[in-house]
């Protein structure tokens, strides 16, 4: 059983930099891998994020804490982590262009501000932070190896996506009394959500710190050149 976690103590930071050593050596192993080995890595990886979310939720129903209210698979994290693993297996070129964005953006808030109780080393601890590191790295090795360019295109999806996110997760909160995407009100640890004033501000307020973001996440692909003129030759695939 872990103790409570505290974020920006020792322990938040040394589990940052350890996952952000990995996602580097995993990433410059996927560079010099050949095929099928370079595919079947980044595979492991959503795979692994995938099976962390189906794990708890089996946990939880055998020991009789399943909630629906705070624990079907409705955030938008979750939501990446359950697609993430089938946008790359069919290579959707479309899907991986909005979940560059809303695995990013959204995960490295996670990351920052961890929404978590228990620490190193409960379940809890290694379940958040795997999911949430391992879509940033899956995301961020498929961008790279593969050379893909991010463009406005997948900007705009990204935002019009996640405005549709927004509007049926608050209506699911509506009719169940739940709060995932935070809708509702705030999430109870410290977040940046604290700056934006009450319900329902901080949520008009989220929404332009997350064209924010996503636009600071473009800005490499505005002004870095990639080695080749053209991603990766990725077939367009449904997901």
């Amino acid at each position: 059983m872990g103790h409570g976690f505290e974020s920006f103590s020792f322990e938040h930071f040394f589990t940052l930099f350890f996952f952000g050593i990995v996602t580097f050596v995993v990433i410059r192993k996927g560079q010099v891998a050949m095929e099928p080995e370079r595919t079947d890595l980044v595979l492991m990886i959503s795979g692994l994020t995938f099976s962390t979310l189906i794990i708890e939720a089996i946990l939880k129903f055998f020991n009789g804490t399943y909630d629906i209210l705070v624990d079907l698979p409705f955030y938008l994290c979750d939501i990446v982590i359950l697609i993430l693993p089938f946008v790359l297996l069919y290579h959707n070129r479309k899907w991986i262009g909005i979940l560059y964005f809303w695995a990013l953006a959204g995960a490295m808030q996670a990351l920052i501000t961890p929404d978590i109780g228990e620490g190193f080393p409960s379940f809890e601890f290694f379940r958040y932070f795997i999911a949430h590191a391992g879509i940033i790295l899956a995301m961020l090795y498929t961008i790279i190896v593969r050379r893909i360019r991010i463009g406005w295109p997948d900007f705009i999806n990204a935002v019009i996506y996640a405005q549709v996110y927004l509007v049926v997760i608050h209506l699911i909160n509506t009719f169940l009394g739940s709060n995932y995407g935070y809708t509702m009100q705030k999430p109870p640890g410290a977040s940046v959500l604290d700056l934006m004033g009450p319900w329902p501000w901080y949520i008009f307020w989220g929404e332009f710190l997350m064209i924010g973001l996503y636009l600071l996440l473009i800005v490499p692909f505005l002004f870095r050149k990639v080695a080749d003129d053209v991603d990766e030759p990725i077939e367009e695939g449904g997901v």
